[in-house]
């Protein structure tokens, strides 16, 4: 295209040069395979809609469905350790990971910023909630220290507040998956022989398959949907 067809010409630098390496070098060196999962979320809509009138007031915030992944996130990946892994820097060997860190991404004015609450599996609702807004308040003031953006083991990525029902993210390196997560919407559907309206939750698990097959991938997925239809069983496991 010939420059004068350019209407402006804006330098690749800053954190938008920063993402734009890292998204490359993922896309370029890991082997990418998404599964993509509809998942019954109406009994996750009501258990929220219970906690908000029932904490929201002495916890200060209503309980979000970003640390509510957060948590079944990090159930999930205790229960699944192989998913909670990454690719040596040499390239020779599978980690596992000791500590399970969460990083959720966060739309900021200087671009999209991955905050990670560290030790997730071993947090409450609470305090995931409290820990949360409080790295989002600073990463999108600038100033978030590199710790609260930098060792995380498993990422979420959320776009339904943008009324996207699905997409597939970039596994954000050196992790070896992300989860993209779009927005709940009811729908018809069919339950017990009967058709009736439930909230369904569309979820794309992405992952490096150099590091992990489809199979137990799927059984990790799974897990996460099996949570997220039933979250009482959070509490049948020892956190």
């Amino acid at each position: 295209m010939p420059s004068a067809d350019v209407r402006e010409r804006v330098p690749l630098k800053g954190i938008r040069q920063i993402i734009a390496q890292r998204m490359g070098e993922s896309v370029h060196t890991t082997a990418r395979v998404t599964l993509i999962r509809e998942v019954d979320a109406t009994d996750l809509v009501v258990w929220r809609e219970g906690l908000k009138k029932q904490f929201g007031e002495s916890w200060g915030f209503a309980p979000g469905y970003n640390e509510l992944l957060a948590m079944i996130c990090s159930n999930a990946l205790r229960e699944f350790p192989y998913m909670n892994a990454r690719l040596s820097a040499d390239g020779e060997a599978i980690e596992y990971l000791t500590h399970v860190n969460v990083g959720v991404a966060v739309d900021t004015n200087r671009g999209l910023l991955v905050t990670v609450m560290r030790d997730a599996d071993k947090k409450g609702l609470k305090e995931l909630g409290t820990e949360f807004r409080e790295l989002v308040a600073r990463v999108r003031s600038a100033k978030s220290a590199p710790s609260e953006l930098t060792g995380g083991t498993f990422t979420i990525t959320n776009l339904g507040m943008f009324n996207v029902d699905a997409f597939t993210p970039v596994i954000n390196l050196p992790e070896l998956a992300i989860l993209g997560v779009g927005r709940i919407v009811p729908k018809p559907v069919v339950k017990d022989g009967q058709i009736v309206v439930r909230h369904m939750w569309t979820l794309s698990l992405v992952f490096d398959h150099r590091l992990v097959d489809g199979a137990p991938a799927a059984k990790f997925l799974n897990h996460l949907c099996e949570l997220i239809e039933d979250p009482q069983l959070l509490f049948l496991t020892k956190r």
